[in-house]
C-alpha cells in the first residue's frame, strides 16, 4: 500500500520520524494537505512509520503513494523512497504555510534548530544543536517530572515566564548542562523556591540557549516556531523576550517537517 506507481496520481506521505514523536502528512495531487497522523516513536522507527503510512492511506482511500521520510529515524523508514534532512524540510514546510517566514525555530525532543530563509523559502544558513540536551524538549520533559507535571501542563502551571517576577527577585538557572541544571533545581525547591518560579527560570533558561542558535544566523523577523515543543506558549514567550523579536507559532508546528518532505516527494 505504501508503493508507488502510475496509478498513485501524484498521491504524497511525508514522514518525520523524530526521537519523541512521529508525524506524518498526507498530500493530494494539487499540493494540498489531506490528512495528517502523529504516534508515540517508542524506539521502534521503522514499525512506526509504517503504521503511520497505512492509517493514512486506509482512511483516505489511497492506495499508492509515494513517500518520504525525514527526522532522527528517516533511514529506519522502509517505505520512503527517499529520505531528506529536517533542515530542508522543516524549511519548505514553514514556507508553504507562512510564505512571509525569514526565520524558523524547531525544537524537538533531543535537538533544536536555526534556519534563515531567502526568497522562495530557500535556505540561507541555519545552526543546530544535536549534541546537548539543554535547549532541546528533552529538558522540558525532566522539569515536568521533577514537579510532578506533564509537559502540556507547562505553560499554564508556569505562566508568563517575565510578568510574575520582577529583574530583582527573579531564579535564574545558570548550568548549561541539563544534568546540573536539575541539580539547581532541587536546590531551589529545597530552599523553599516555589514550583512555578522554578520552571520559570527552566524557561529563560532554554531560552537562552536557543538565542546562541538565533544569533549564529542573524535572525530575523517573521520568525515562526515549529516542533512538539512549539505548543508551549510559555516557552514562545520567554524566547520572544530573550531575542527581542516577536515568535509566532507556525500552523499545525509539529507537523511541518512531515509537511515539508510530503512536498518535497
Amino acid at each position: 500500500m505504501s508503493g508507488y506507481g502510475a496509478s498513485g496520481g501524484g498521491w504524497r506521505i511525508g514522514l518525520d520520524l523524530g526521537s519523541t514523536a512521529a508525524k506524518a502528512v498526507l498530500v493530494d495531487p494539487g499540493g494540498s494537505v489531506l490528512d495528517r497522523a502523529l504516534d508515540v516513536s517508542r524506539g521502534e522507527p521503522a514499525a512506526v512509520a509504517e503504521k503511520l503510512v497505512n492509517e493514512l492511506s486506509l482512511r483516505n482511500g489511497v492506495e499508492k503513494a509515494r513517500v518520504v521520510a525525514t527526522g532522527y529515524g528517516r533511514s529506519m523508514a522502509g517505505s520512503a523512497s527517499r529520505t531528506v534532512t529536517e533542515i530542508s524540510c522543516h524549511a519548505l514546510g514553514v514556507h508553504s504555510l507562512h510564505p512571509d517566514a525569514k526565520t524558523v525555530l524547531d525544537i524537538g525532543g533531543q535537538d533544536a534548530k536555526a534556519i534563515r530563509l531567502g526568497s522562495g523559502g530557500s535556505i540561507e544558513d541555519f545552526a543546530m544543536n544535536d549534541r546537548c540536551a539543554a535547549g532541546t524538549g528533552s529538558f522540558l520533559e525532566m522539569a515536568a517530572r521533577r514537579f510532578s507535571l506533564g509537559v502540556g501542563e507547562l505553560s499554564t502551571f508556569c505562566g508568563n515566564t517575565s510578568a510574575h517576577e520582577s529583574d530583582g527577585n527573579r531564579i535564574e538557572i545558570s548550568s548549561t548542562c541539563v544534568v546540573f541544571a536539575e541539580s539547581e533545581m532541587v536546590g531551589l525547591a529545597a530552599r523553599g523556591a516555589p514550583p512555578a518560579a522554578v520552571l520559570r527560570a527552566v524557561h529563560r533558561a532554554i531560552a537562552k540557549r536557543v538565542l546562541l542558535l538565533l544569533r549564529q544566523v542573524n535572525a530575523v523577523e517573521p520568525l515562526y516556531f515549529t516542533g512538539g515543543v512549539a505548543a508551549n506558549t510559555a516557552l514562545a514567550a520567554a524566547i520572544a523576550e530573550e531575542a527581542g523579536v516577536r515568535v509566532s507559532i507556525a500552523d499545525h508546528p509539529q507537523f511541518a517537517g512531515a509537511l515539508g518532505a510530503a512536498l518535497l516527494a
